[in-house]
């Protein structure tokens, strides 16, 4: 909704950089499915155009069915007030809405992890009960050698007839299908239950068998205290757990070593950033240090700082885009 993003949009479409395309700046509650015939590919909640620039970084097809979402990550990010469903910026039931009734092949949605213990099950409950099969995955953007950690939740649902369909095509055409006796399924599994007939996510809440093969849930956070659960993910965000004075080197960007504020803003870090989006390797990593248990990068990220134009817009922009590599990898993925 907001001009100053829509008119970005328009100029990375006009520069090539994302699919040609309309950009609808209304409210999501004011589109109706009628509005989405004839699109292929629809990401909502664009922001600066991550997802869709994502797709050009994985080659795919700019005619090839897809639709994202970054849905508004406020109700459940840990700079809030994590009120979830009781905030009025939660807007997955619309997407919901939507996705329900155009029925897209793929869905691939994005929040912070502060949604897996606040709202991911209803997510994918929902996904599933529109006959999807749904997975998510923790992805940092280090992952990809970004120079931060910034953990997100990214959400896949493949239409269930859609892959079904497309295993019976490999299974007549003498493809080597690991499951044959799914691909001999009657053209009626084909659609949607019927009223009264069991549907992908049944009354108990539980997944139903064909999901589980798809796509199952196992690369979901675990819960518990542990390395890697939800209270340590927790912890670590709020920085508990962690001696005074590490806490004060770490977000101490003048400590010896670090890299120092004047460091920021100069023509090597901007080199450092050139790089890394060329190449994908970050070269800070090589000599970082270790601070409080973590890896710490040499500072490099040029900082918006007084005399650049739209100062207060673009930080905005930044903060609540997604990471282009990231979401491009996970399409990869998808793509073979």
């Amino acid at each position: 909704m907001d001009p100053y993003l829509c008119e970005w949009l328009r100029n990375l479409i006009a520069a090539d950089i994302i699919p040609s395309g309309d950009v609808d700046d209304r409210d999501i509650r004011s589109v109706s499915p009628v509005d989405l015939r004839g699109y292929g590919q629809c990401h909502f909640f664009a922001g600066i155009g991550g997802f869709a620039y994502a797709c050009r970084l994985a080659g795919w097809p700019d005619d090839k069915e897809i639709w994202t979402g970054g849905f508004p990550c406020q109700p459940f990010s840990v700079a809030g007030r994590q009120r979830a469903q009781a905030d009025d910026r939660h807007l997955w039931p619309e997407l919901r809405r939507l996705v329900a009734s155009a029925r897209p092949a793929l869905f691939l949605g994005e929040n912070v992890a502060g949604l897996i213990p606040l709202g991911l099950d209803g997510v994918l409950a929902d996904l599933e009960a529109e006959g999807y099969a749904s997975r998510a995955i923790v992805v940092p953007a280090c992952a990809v050698n970004a120079p931060h950690r910034r953990d997100r939740v990214w959400i896949v649902g493949r239409s269930l007839a859609d892959a079904a369909a497309a295993e019976r095509r490999a299974y007549r055409a003498g493809g080597n299908i690991a499951d044959r006796h799914d691909a001999e399924w009657p053209e009626a599994n084909d659609r949607p239950a019927e009223s009264g007939e069991e549907s992908v996510a049944d009354r108990d809440g539980e997944r139903s068998g064909e999901a589980r093969r798809l796509c199952g849930r196992a690369t979901q956070w675990p819960a518990g205290s542990g390395e890697g659960g939800l209270e340590h993910a927790a912890r670590e965000r709020r920085r508990e757990g962690r001696a005074e004075s590490a806490v004060r080197q770490w977000v101490d960007p003048t400590a010896d070593g670090a890299g120092g504020l004047g460091d920021a803003d100069n023509a090597g870090s901007q080199r450092r950033i050139e790089h890394w989006q060329r190449t994908g390797e970050w070269d800070a990593w090589q000599t970082s240090q270790t601070l409080a248990g973590r890896r710490v990068p040499e500072s490099g990220i040029r900082l918006l700082a007084d005399g650049i134009s739209a100062r207060i817009p673009k930080l905005r922009a930044a903060g609540n885009a997604i990471v282009p590599q990231v979401a491009a990898e996970i399409l990869r993925a998808l793509r073979g």
